[in-house]
């Protein structure tokens, strides 16, 4: 994962010039005559958008739509019976047609000068119009032919420098960022107080970290860049289309996490120990985690980015299974109403093992469930559980085993004794599933499967509905 895209809130005064593009790879063109004149290059937040070149037909600029939308984190699909374009995701998606002076935005119709095209397999549409429903700021140079483009989410951009681990003692590290049932949580390496506000034309809410920086995992093991943006995806929700964070500041230091939405939302921001949650559950009017009785429940998906994990027999990884599966779990678990759901991770992004942790403890979790796969000889199979405190958590992994066992159908290796860091250091129930091995050709199919993950998911849920008596 890269840090990607600073956003900046200037406007130029001719913004009315311009018009944006993406790029579809479409086949085709829709044989339109257009005169085009200079083709301008296009600066994203500052950086030069690579064979991502613009034209002026009769006065407006038309710029490739997927490469200007896929670098600020939108989807573009395409309908090729049809010639029609949707950008972003409903309820608030924009719908152009090729050929169309008119697109629409949920039941707003708009009027164009200049209708979308395909020219050399590329397909054009118009900047301000995309721009203005991606809340994007436009400006043009005309003396270098440059169409500079950058988000109105945020304050002018800083120089871009590299930037390290936090290693002033006043600097705190943010250790992850997941979203998951309708909740946003960061979690710190020591206390932080957030600042949050919230945006129009588009709705987002912005929260602010001050004397904060990213910890070695959301590094990602390599320096990062002021003003360039991580976008985590956002796929199970109604309000939100996708998170997105950065370094905003570097003196003082300073994280930014902002939050796309489809609507506009009430929101809570509070702090629990060393957490930041920013809850949008009931528009912002539901209590803390684990108040009104509700139990926490904390999914750790195993590995991410650089650690891959196991390696399957056919090449593929853990994490990205153990993701999927997770995921499938967090959103079964999202519709339990007597369960509070946190996720050390949503995305492909390392947490150190003593993060995830810091994340049960500070969440005050009821039950913490790591999910793996195993890999070792390719005769080795079945699915197994650990625990290390076996007062506090033997009954918890033997119901999940139990449970788990009889969704997967491999070979019982039963529920047992280990050390494993994430179950040792915490002070809740936990538990360590090995969901079977991915150098077992026959697992390895199975695990892969969307169905199969379904199936297993339901277990995993119906195991800590088991154990937290909340049926």
């Amino acid at each position: 994962m890269r840090f990607e895209r600073k956003v900046c809130k200037k406007a130029a005064a001719i913004i009315l010039a311009f018009v944006l593009a993406v790029t579809l790879a479409l086949p085709g063109t829709t044989g339109q005559a257009l005169a085009a004149t200079a083709e301008p290059g296009i600066m994203l937040n500052g950086k030069k958008l690579d064979n991502a070149q613009a034209m002026t037909i009769k006065g407006t600029t038309m710029v490739p739509i997927r490469t200007v939308s896929e670098q600020l984190g939108y989807s573009v699909n395409w309908n090729q019976a049809t010639g029609r374009i949707e950008i972003g995701s409903a309820p608030s998606s924009l719908i152009l047609t090729l050929g169309s002076l008119t697109a629409t935005s949920g039941s707003t119709r708009i009027a164009m000068q200049q209708a979308p095209f395909v020219r050399s397999n590329t397909t054009y549409v118009p900047l301000r119009l995309v721009s203005s429903q991606m809340g994007v700021a436009v400006r043009w140079e005309q003396s270098s032919g440059t169409v500079y483009l950058q988000s109105e989410l945020e304050e002018p951009s800083l120089p871009t420098v590299p930037v390290a681990p936090p290693t002033d003692s006043t600097v705190t590290a943010i250790n992850s960022i997941s979203f998951s049932d309708n909740r946003l949580t960061l979690s710190a390496d020591g206390a932080v107080k957030p600042q949050g506000s919230v945006l129009k034309s588009p709705d987002r809410i912005v929260v602010d970290l001050p004397s904060s920086s990213f910890g070695p995992g959301l590094l990602q093991n390599q320096t990062a860049s002021a003003g360039q943006i991580v976008t985590l995806p956002v796929t199970d929700s109604s309000t939100v289309k996708q998170i997105r964070y950065s370094l905003f500041s570097q003196s003082p230091s300073t994280v930014r996490v902002v939050i796309d939405l489809n609507r506009a939302t009430g929101h809570n921001l509070y702090t629990q120990g060393n957490l930041v949650i920013v809850d949008l559950n009931d528009d912002g009017a539901a209590a803390p985690i684990g108040t009104d009785g509700k139990k926490v429940v904390v999914i750790d998906p195993g590995h991410g980015d650089q650690d891959s994990g196991g390696v399957g027999i056919t090449g593929k990884l853990e994490k990205h299974m153990v993701l999927s599966v997770s995921l499938k779990v967090a959103a079964l678990l999202k519709q339990e109403p007597n369960i509070d759901l946190i996720m050390t991770r949503t995305d492909d992004t390392f947490i150190p093992l003593d993060g995830r942790v810091k994340i049960a403890q500070d969440a005050k979790a009821d039950v913490f469930l790591s999910i793996h796969g195993n890999a070792a000889s390719s005769n080795a199979g079945g699915t197994e559980t650990f625990y290390a405190d076996a007062k506090r958590s033997k009954a918890l992994s033997d119901i999940i085993q139990k449970h788990v066992l009889a969704a997967t159908g491999f070979r019982d290796r039963g529920s047992k004794q280990a050390n494993y860091l994430v179950i040792r250091k915490t002070t809740m129930p936990a538990a360590l599933l090995e969901i079977g091995f991915l150098t077992n050709a026959n697992e390895e199919k199975l695990m892969m499967q969307d169905a199969f993950q379904q199936k297993v998911a339901v277990a995993i849920v119906a195991g800590i509905k088991e154990y937290l008596k909340t049926h």
